[in-house]
């Protein structure tokens, strides 16, 4: 996929709220309906690009006599040059679509439950070199098995589920990379146990009568992909430290997710597959392609370290002329450009995370949906970094006006949960936007949990059952 534009910002609509002024003389279309008139008022950008178009065409309409005939006999007279290029790039995405959706209902998929023993003394290191198993192109190698057998790169997801605050650990994948997973596991966690369990999503039945959900997915925020969370490395897991001095960041997610109610329940789901992602060269011809996650970290390592540099180094009466004798240790010049760094030499993942909480309606209530929208919280760094913001789903419900009798909220709820039982992210039906993570970062938000980590709700089995060594004397 080639990536045209990348993310340098999001405003918040509480800093938008009542500020008209500003987006509007600023003369940035995206900003002010975005943001201001999206973000800050709950007023959704189709209704405003149609505000917008209508009146348009109104003002032209009383400049150009009869405009609608005019457009059509327009549109008629040059339709074998555009009607051409419209029905083959629909039939190719038509195509497109329909090979992949019937390679993707041919698999045969499985869910793996992960059971903790009571002692893990290994770090999320290890987790972050299983997780390099996970990076291949597999299905991908050539034109003809993308475009004619319609085959995709294996995708698989990493999920933690409280049920009534009892938390399980799954890996969810196609039956027939059940060994690859088993063996990266068992590799670096040989105290493990992977069983097949039964598909809790799947068998869950939503009734919006007596029950109550709000669904949420995570994104990068407020910087582009090329800024990571804070990971285990900025935690000192990876120097291994002593059980009693380890600060892990998923110790909170656990704990919360280990006192619900029973009536409550909690799912986190991280869909992952190799990253492919390009973009264009924006120094060479519109021809020439790049790989988008390397060149992106490149470029903004660049910002950040011209940020300490004079911009015209022989002007010593510049305000900024002190950078050229003078370098001040700052966090964003030192720490941030090492972690920057550190992540582009690993293996790179598209990754789309969701999650949802759900109780009966009687106890629905905000401190419930607030705790899955903010559980991320623990890796976040907005000031220099990235945080994992929710964006999509529920979210964006803020004002009445925005949702007539909860028609949208219902049919975003089934939604919701027919995309995360399908475990679909990347293809048909359901594309959604990703993030590009390292396998440092999602090593972070999950891995086995060691026993510093003392949720009630995390259950542990007493030692591995191991079978007997397979070259013992008959």
């Amino acid at each position: 996929m080639i990536h045209e534009h990348e993310q340098t910002g999001i405003t918040s609509g509480s800093r938008l709220k009542g500020s008209f002024l500003g987006p509007l003389f600023s003369f940035n279309l995206h900003s002010f309906v975005d943001d201001f008139w999206g973000n800050g008022w709950g007023i959704s950008r189709c209704l405003i690009l149609s505000i917008i178009f209508w009146g348009l065409f109104a003002v032209l309409g009383n400049m150009i006599p009869n405009l609608p005939l005019f457009a059509f006999e327009w549109l008629l007279g040059t339709a074998p040059i555009w009607l051409p290029v419209v029905l083959l790039v629909s039939a190719w995405k038509i195509w497109m679509w329909y090979i992949h959706s019937n390679y993707i209902f041919k698999r045969d998929t499985m869910l793996l439950e992960v059971k903790m023993p009571r002692e893990i003394t290994r770090s999320p290191r290890a987790m972050e070199n299983a997780l390099s198993k996970l990076w291949t192109d597999s299905g991908e190698t050539t034109f003809f098995n993308t475009a004619w057998q319609g085959q995709v790169r294996p995708y698989f997801s990493l999920e933690i589920a409280s049920f009534g605050g009892q938390i399980h650990f799954y890996i969810w994948c196609w039956r027939q990379w059940r060994p690859n997973v088993e063996a990266m596991m068992y590799a670096y966690y040989p105290e493990v146990e992977l069983v097949e369990a039964e598909d809790y999503a799947s068998k869950f039945r939503f009734d919006p009568e007596t029950q109550e959900c709000f669904p949420t997915d995570w994104r990068y925020e407020p910087r582009n992909d090329a800024y990571p969370i804070r990971t285990y490395v900025e935690f000192e897991l990876d120097k291994d430290p002593k059980e009693e001095y380890r600060v892990d960041p998923l110790a909170e997610v656990l704990e919360r997710m280990s006192i619900l109610k029973p009536d409550e329940q909690m799912w986190i789901q991280i869909i992952l597959t190799q990253c492919r992602d390009y973009r264009r060269n924006p120094k060479g011809p519109w021809w020439d392609i790049q790989d988008r996650y390397t060149n992106l970290i490149k470029d903004e390592i660049d910002v950040v370290r011209r940020e300490s540099a004079p911009a015209k180094p022989n002007d010593r009466e510049a305000e900024d002329s002190w950078k050229a004798v003078v370098r001040v240790p700052q966090y964003r010049l030192t720490e941030l450009v090492k972690a920057m760094d550190r992540n582009m030499g690993k293996h790179p993942f598209n990754v789309g995370m969701r999650g949802v909480y759900i109780s009966n309606a009687e106890n629905f209530n905000s401190a419930g949906y607030t705790g899955i929208r903010w559980i991320w919280r623990p890796v976040g760094n907005p000031q220099y970094m990235n945080q994992m913001r929710p964006r999509r789903w529920g979210n964006p419900f803020d004002y009445p006006w925005q949702d007539y009798k909860d028609i949208r909220w219902r049919l975003m709820q089934r939604r919701f949960f027919d995309a995360y039982r399908r475990r679909a992210h990347f293809y048909s039906p359901w594309i959604f936007p990703h993030n590009m993570m390292s396998t440092e970062v999602i090593a972070t938000m999950w891995h086995p949990p060691s026993s510093a980590i003392g949720a009630p709700g995390l259950e542990r089995i007493p030692a591995k059952k191991a079978e007997p060594p397979a070259n013992l004397p008959k």
